[in-house]
């Protein structure tokens, strides 16, 4: 039988040292800049929805268009800081999920070919230990704890 193989990879040293280490100069920059919100802190202040962004945005427009019309309380430079960085860190975030996502998805299919891999082994080192082949007794008994049997029904024994 062949194993179906769905996904070949393979990290060099550098390439893995290379990740981490951008990795780990984006969590510094992160970490320089960012404030550390409590769980409440997090739900008080929640996110802006995408309705809410454009209302930031027209009124954007119109601070850069009608600057009189701006209260005295309101920074315009602070305010355009603070829309510039949050633009910054909403383009990090979306190379985040993006670069999240391809590596879920190959942990996922790396997983699967391990996983159908191990049933395999498994299958094998049963049958091996019901003919008494070498140390296979032993590893059959310790792993077939994780391959609890099923009582089949009288249903299935039939259907077979």
């Amino acid at each position: 039988m062949i194993n179906n193989d769905l996904i070949q990879v393979v990290f060099t040293p550098e390439e893995k040292e290379n990740a981490k280490q951008a990795l780990r100069t984006l969590q510094d920059i992160a970490t320089s800049k960012a404030p550390v919100l409590s769980n409440d802190d997090r739900q008080n202040y929640g996110s802006v929805a995408e309705q809410n962004k454009l209302k930031i945005n027209k009124a954007r427009i119109y601070m850069q268009q009608f600057p009189e019309l701006i209260p005295s309380f309101i920074d315009k430079d602070e305010f355009e800081r603070d829309f510039q960085a949050r633009n910054d860190v909403e383009e990090l975030l979306m190379l985040n999920e993006d670069i999240h996502r391809k590596l879920s998805d190959m942990k996922i299919l790396l997983d699967y070919d391990n996983y159908q891999d191990v049933l395999a082994f498994y299958r094998s080192v049963r049958y091996s230990a019901s003919e008494k082949v070498g140390n296979a007794v032993t590893v059959y008994n310790d792993m077939k704890q994780f391959f609890p049997r099923t009582v089949s029904t009288k249903t299935e024994a039939q259907a077979k």
